[in-house]
């Protein structure tokens, strides 16, 4: 699952907005940045239940888990893609494309490979 898309060519990167050229390609991050919101929100909801559950209705409680496991799947599950440029250095014009986490990683590993295979036939043109 990807919110935009990503193509992967021998000499770019082209995304929904913009194209990158793998040789000027710096940083290719993927983060979870839901994460720390959706264990501490989670964690709270916790104890809030565990403090005030003989306050609370049986369905306020499976409500507040409920809750609590989905922010937890989506912290965990939902990930963005990073791509800057030297080029772009210092600008807000760094590509961001949000999506699953493992899909992303098999994206930003692609990526990687295909920089590999350029830096591999650059040195085989210069010898």
């Amino acid at each position: 699952m990807i919110f935009g898309t990503v193509t992967i060519t021998p000499r770019a990167v082209e995304t929904h907005r913009d194209s990158y050229q793998l040789a000027h390609l710096t940083v290719i991050s993927v983060r979870r940045p839901l994460l720390a919101g959706s264990i501490l929100g989670a964690g709270g909801m916790g104890a809030f239940a565990l403090a005030f559950g003989d306050l609370l209705y049986a369905y306020e409680i499976a409500g507040m888990a409920a809750t609590a496991m989905l922010s937890l799947l989506a912290g965990f599950r939902l990930a963005r893609i990073r791509l800057l440029s030297r080029d772009l250095r210092g600008s807000e014009l760094s590509c961001l494309i949000w999506g699953s986490w493992g899909r992303l990683q098999r994206v930003r590993r692609e990526i990687v490979a295909a920089m590999e295979n350029q830096d591999a036939r650059r040195k085989g043109e210069e010898a």
